[in-house]
This record gives structure tokens, C-alpha cells and sequence, in this order.
């Protein structure tokens, strides 16, 4: 019996179908293993509102018509989708190198190939696609094999695979280098079928876009001030602690209460003197004063500012509490405090060789870690509990938001806190913790969204919020903090004897390569100038020869092999990367400026001359700048250590 016409096309397609799905398979399997297996056992997360068809477009090109929710539209369009991205292209002009391109939306792949084709290899290509119905069916319908390639660096985000992934791609793509010229195309249609997805992923965009500024605008506004600040502070470490001591310090039955200072401390504050020798307290260095003046005494407190004001530490009974910090804070905390100092490392240089080299000499010293934070005082301080070895963790005043139209709790900057001018536009609604609305602002947000995040994944922590006020903590239990201290607080627990105890973190062959290493200081110093005038030297030489542009080849080699060891020198020498620390800002403005002349500049090689010695010459004023500092603070200490240290020694031995 012959097969009917119709019947033979109709295995034909499906043979085709078929044979284009192993395919993309196959090569899916290549780049993404568990993808491929994820898709053949049909573990896809599909929602039952969504239907995809292809079709063909006006142009013979193929579409696809997507129904969602009662809604009927063409992605990219019913007539010449693929004229789409070739507009799009052509209105943002050129994609600049090192650029990141972001496309929502991979539909039949002709518009990503389209821009594939425009960008350069360097050129950092995300994909986002909210719908897995139709990433499914494309690879039914299309060759999607050239996606999978490591021609230029893809990443692919579908909404139902791999979704977790997203915000590892954006904070690994969308980065500061790349954030100025960042482009976004979504692709016809998908802002109306998938509104919520895409308007979602555009907020995660803008958000890590923010977030990139705002830490980027931390760097230049704190650097120089940083690298005054250590200069300052890392003498302190001769006596001091490290956070290291602390890890385990508690059973897991013990909570740890993290006060924080928002408007709703005035609520409960008094009630903290129920949980005291029966809870770890760790205070925010804004939530000190009202706790000293109300009477309680915290284990520890916790500062991580470069620009925290002195005021904030004015209290008789300031010292009394042990302060966890790093070098990298205000002078004026560390002055006022005469109390035990716990380290944990900051990005100092210094502080990393000082390290580096008591740990050769002192094989008893204790290392300085890093305390993982969500970029505020409080989040550390919710991550040290943790480290601590808490296993409930209380929040108390983290309002998170301005409640009473208040950004802090009275007793704090001021004896009665202002209200804020609801009006200027900088806050906006989100959820409370009563389940009405609050005001807050982004910085708060963000704070926000991280401890949500952890709640999230340490599902092992129990996380109540007692703040009494603010915004809702999704996660979080919700109890007064008289409740909270009741049910959880019940074992008595000598937390202040414990932290006591601890040893230092290191001993006298540690404190020997200390001194040595602050004596050395000015030293290196002078030793970044000498380089820093050479190489303005070697810059000058290129200048001449690009404009006169009569060199012999060697030459010009023999003067950029120079250059490229006095590059290495400074990029690789320790001070010199203290000093290259304390030039964020200008090397914010150089950059800038290499990036609007890039387009402008018809001799590359005296551009790069002009640039490289700008940056020496701003890398020679901070040397002079920081060689007085050094001079003053650790030059000074070393020397009354080793004077103290003597006198000390010469005792013991009169007394033999």
C-alpha cells in the first residue's frame, strides 16, 4: 500500500525535527553536560499557560507565534523579524571591545547570529530566555549549534534550566570595565508575552548596575582616605587579635543577638538587658551609644567604615567592649578605643606583606581571614554570629527602612534623631514587617535583598527578626524581642570570659618582622619614586618617537621592553600597589578619558605614552604624599617599640 503524499511529508518533517533536536543536543552536551540531560528526561519546568507554533514570516523567514495567557503575538514580529537586530545595530553604532551584550530572548537565533557577526571576539555575549517552551522548541525548528561555540564568550540563561545561574552571569559579565558600555536588545514581542520575567530581569540588571557604582564610588571617594587609615592603624596589629580566635568560640545552642541601630531600637533596647550572659550581643558601631548609655555592655562590636566619625566613640565605656574591625577604618575609632582589637583583613597591602612575613618568622601566629559581608555593618556582623558558631540568630533594630520617617535610632548621631523629607525622592515603598507599606531607599534594599539571600541558603541558621518595626525580611520569623530572648535565650553562658581568653595573634618572633617591615616602609617608598621617574622618563622617549616617527624598529623594542618591566614593577611590588591604591579616583578619570578619545586617537602609541606617564606622575605625587604619613606613623612606631621593647627587656634582666 503506497503512503499517501501528505503522510510522507509529514514523517519527513518529523525525521527533520528529530534529527535537528540530537543535534543541538549533542552539541549542548559539549558545553553544558547537565543541560542535555535536564532536557531528554523532560525536567524542563513548563507552564501550562504557554503554547509555542512556528510559522512562517512575510520575508519566508520562520517565526514562532507564542499564546500566553490569552495573548496571540509574533516574537520579533509578524513581516521581517529579521530586520529587527540589523535596526537595533545600526541605532547604537559601534559595540565597542570588551564590551557586554545582553539579549533577551533567543527565539529562531538569527538575530544573536546577526549580532554576533558586528561584535569582536573580546565582546562578552549574555543570553536570557524567560520562556523554556520556546528555547524547546527551537531546538526542534532551528540550528542553535553556533550558540555553543567558544568562539566569543556566551552565556546562556533559560528561564526553567538554568535560572539559579542568572546572577552569576550578570556579576561576572556586568562589571565596571564593561559596565559603560554595556548594550541591551530584547527581541520583538518579549517584553508583552513574558512582561513580568523581562521587566524582573531589567530591574536585576539595573540593580547590579548600582550596585557596581555604588562600590565603584566607595573605592575613589574612600581610597586615599584608606590608605591613610592603614598607614595609621596597622601598628594596632602589633597587640591585637584576629577574628580567626573567634570561629567556634560558642555552642550552637547559644543565639547570637545583632543590634543594629534603626528607628525601632528605641522600641526594645531595655529588653536586651534580659538576654545578657545568655546570648552572644554584637552591636553595629552606631548602636553602641544607645547601649552604653542605656547600660548594656555587648561582647563585641563591629566597625567596618573608612569614614566613620569620631563622635560615634566618644563614651567612657567605649573600651570596654572588643572591637572587630580592619586597618582600613578611621583613625579616630581606633584612637578612642583602647580595648582588645579583633582583625579581620582588609584589602591593605600592607597588611597582606605584614602577614605574609610574620607568618614565615612566627609559625605561631594567627592568620588575619576575610569576614564575608553584604557590604554593610551590620551583614557583617550577621556573618561573624555565623562564624562564631551560633546557629539562631536574633535581629534587632534592622529596620531596613525609615520607620517613623527616621533613618536611625535616637541616641545615635543625634540625642533625638530628625525626620527625613519623605518628599526628595530618594526612598521608596516596599513591604513591612506588620504587612502595611514602609519607606526605605536603595543602599537599605540591597541590605535587604542579602539577608534574604542568606536566609535562603543556610537553611541550616534559624533567623528571627525581633527589630519590632521596618521592613519584612522574607525568611525571617517574626517575634518582640522580649519573645525572642524568652524561647531562645535560656542557657547561661559567660560569652565576655570566653573572648577573655583568647591569645594574640602573634608572639615575639612575630612582632620582631613587624617592626622590621614598618621600618622598611619609607624605604619602599622611595624605591616606587625611583621607578615612577624612570618610567615617565621611558614614556617621554615613546612620545618623541611617535611624533617624529623616525625610529629605528630595535629601538622602539629595546624602549617598550623598559617599559613593559617597569609596568610589571609597579604592578606587582607590594608598595607600589599601596600607592596605586591610594590613586582610584584618578585612575577613574584616566580611564574615563581613554575610553570617550578612544575613537578620536589616530596614534596609538602616543596615546599610550600621554597615558602612562599621567599615571606615573599621579603615582610619584602619592608617594611623597605617603612618605611623610609613613614617616610619622610607622617609621615613629617602630622606632617607640623598639625603644619600649628595650627598656623592657633591660628591666627584666636588672631584676635577674
Amino acid at each position: 500500500m503506497a503512503i499517501i503524499p501528505s503522510m510522507a511529508a509529514g514523517f519527513c518533517a518529523m525525521e527533520k525535527i528529530k534529527q535537528r533536536l540530537r543535534k543541538n543536543i549533542k552539541k549542548i552536551q559539549q558545553k553544558f553536560e547537565s543541560w542535555a540531560d535536564f532536557i531528554s528526561k523532560g525536567m524542563c519546568k513548563k507552564s501550562p499557560h504557554i503554547r509555542v507554533e512556528s510559522d512562517t514570516a512575510m520575508d519566508g523567514s520562520r517565526i514562532f507565534r507564542v499564546s500566553n495567557a490569552g495573548q496571540v503575538l509574533y516574537l520579533n514580529g509578524k513581516y521581517y523579524p529579521s530586520h529587527a537586530a540589523k535596526d537595533w545595530l545600526e541605532s547604537i553604532g559601534k559595540i565597542e571591545a570588551f564590551a557586554t551584550v545582553i539579549i533577551v530572548g533567543i527565539h529562531d537565533g538569527v538575530h544573536i547570529r546577526n549580532i554576533l557577526e558586528k561584535v569582536e571576539p573580546n565582546t562578552n555575549i549574555l543570553i536570557y530566555e524567560p520562556s523554556v517552551e520556546v528555547f524547546l522548541k527551537a531546538l526542534e525548528e532551528v540550528d542553535l549549534t553556533f550558540l555553543f561555540e567558544d568562539r566569543i564568550p556566551v552565556g546562556i540563561v533559560v528561564d526553567g534550566i538554568n535560572e539559579k545561574e542568572l546572577e552569576i552571569y550578570l556579576n561576572t559579565m556586568v562589571t565596571y570595565d564593561s559596565m559603560t558600555k554595556l548594550k541591551v536588545y530584547i527581541s520583538g514581542n518579549y517584553d508583552k508575552l513574558f512582561t513580568e520575567k523581562v521587566s524582573s530581569f531589567v530591574d536585576d540588571i539595573k540593580k547590579r548596575v548600582l550596585e557596581i557604582e555604588k562600590s565603584w564610588n566607595t573605592i575613589v571617594r574612600y581610597t586615599s582616605v584608606n590608605a591613610n587609615n592603614v598607614f595609621h592603624n596597622c601598628k594596632y596589629i602589633y597587640d591585637g587579635y584576629s577574628i580567626e580566635s573567634l570561629v567556634g568560640l560558642l555552642p550552637s545552642d547559644v543565639p547570637t543577638i545583632i543590634v543594629s541601630a534603626g528607628p525601632s531600637l528605641n522600641k526594645n533596647i531595655e529588653d536586651l538587658r534580659l538576654a545578657q550572659g545568655k546570648a552572644n550581643i554584637i552591636a553595629t558601631d552606631t548602636a553602641m551609644k544607645p547601649l552604653l548609655n542605656a547600660g548594656i555592655i555587648p561582647n563585641l562590636f563591629v566597625v567596618v567604615d573608612g569614614l566613620k566619625p569620631g563622635d560615634l566613640f566618644r563614651h567612657k565605656d567605649i573600651s570596654k567592649v572588643p572591637m572587630v574591625t580592619m586597618t582600613a577604618i578611621s583613625v579616630e575609632p581606633m584612637e578612642l578605643h583602647k580595648g582588645k582589637k579583633f582583625f579581620y583583613q582588609s584589602d591593605s597591602m600592607i597588611e597582606t606583606e605584614l602577614m605574609t612575613r610574620i607568618a614565615k618568622k612566627d609559625s605561631n601566629a594567627i592568620e588575619i581571614p576575610i569576614l564575608p559581608s553584604g557590604g554593610s555593618v551590620a551583614t557583617s556582623a550577621y556573618t561573624l554570629g555565623i562564624g562564631m558558631g551560633s546557629h539562631t540568630i536574633l535581629l534587632v533594630g534592622q529596620d531596613l527602612a525609615m520607620t517613623g520617617n527616621r533613618t536611625h535610632a535616637d541616641g545615635t548621631f543625634k540625642t533625638k534623631m530628625d525626620e527625613i523629607d519623605v518628599n526628595s525622592g530618594e526612598y521608596f515603598e516596599i513591604e513591612a514587617i506588620d504587612g502595611g507599606k514602609v519607606l526605605t531607599r536603595m543602599d537599605f534594599k540591597l541590605y535587604l535583598d542579602w539577608f534574604e539571600e542568606q536566609i535562603r541558603r543556610q537553611t541550616e541558621i534559624r533567623v528571627i527578626d525581633a527589630t519590632e518595626g521596618g521592613a519584612k525580611i522574607h525568611g525571617a520569623e517574626i517575634m518582640t524581642l522580649k519573645e525572642a530572648i524568652e524561647k531562645n535565650c535560656k542557657k547561661d553562658f559567660n560569652v565576655r570570659y570566653k573572648i577573655s581568653r583568647l591569645p594574640k595573634l602573634m608572639g615575639e618572633k612575630g612582632r620582631e618582622e613587624f617592626l622590621k617591615v614598618f621600618e622598611e616602609i619609607p624605604k619602599r617608598l622611595i624605591a616606587v619614586e625611583k621607578k615612577a621617574n624612570a618610567g615617565i622618563h621611558q614614556y617621554e622617549k615613546l612620545e618623541k618617537m611617535s611624533k617624529n616617527k623616525n625610529y629605528r624598529a630595535d629601538e622602539l623594542q629595546k624602549l617598550l621592553k623598559q617599559i613593559g618591566k617597569t609596568n610589571h614593577f609597579m604592578e606587582t611590588d607590594y608598595m607600589a600597589c599601596v600607592v596605586n591604591d591610594s590613586l582610584k579616583g584618578i585612575e577613574y578619570s584616566l580611564r574615563t578619558s581613554i575610553y570617550d578619545k578612544c575613537d578620536e586617537t589616530t596614534d596609538e602609541m602616543y596615546d599610550i605614552a600621554q597615558q602612562g606617564k599621567l599615571m606615573l606622575q599621579a603615582e610619584k605625587y602619592a608617594v611623597e604624599e605617603l612618605l611623610k604619613l609613613a614617616e610619622d606613623t610607622t617609621s615613629a612606631f617602630a622606632k617607640k617599640q623598639r625603644e619600649k621593647n628595650a627598656r623592657k627587656k633591660a628591666g627584666t634582666n636588672n631584676g635577674k
